[in-house]
């Protein structure tokens, strides 16, 4: 008997445009921002990782609210040193 094997269909790719609010800095080739939705202030501020040329990595989301924008930048501040630690540990 045949058996029927379904591959998923792709999905669409979009392009979406952000406005940095924050670079934190680079470690080994990857950089950490904070991002939001270009030209959305109600978008939520996003930290995300990105590496190489097709590396995108959103790690968490935060209110648009000022009080969101203080909590991302303290949660990119930690992630930041975390990273560092990792990659002298990686690299050493």
């Amino acid at each position: 008997m045949a058996e029927v094997i379904q591959f998923p269909k792709r999905a669409e790719t979009q392009t979406l445009h952000f406005d940095e609010k924050h670079a934190f800095g680079e470690i080994g080739g990857l950089m950490l921002s904070l991002v939001q939705e270009k030209d959305k202030v109600e978008a939520p501020y996003t930290l995300v990782l990105f590496g190489g040329n097709d590396v995108f990595f959103p790690l968490e989301s935060f209110e648009p609210t000022p009080e969101g924008l203080e909590l991302a930048k303290i949660a990119g501040d930690i992630t930041l040193r975390a990273l560092a630690v990792g990659h002298d540990n990686w690299s050493g």
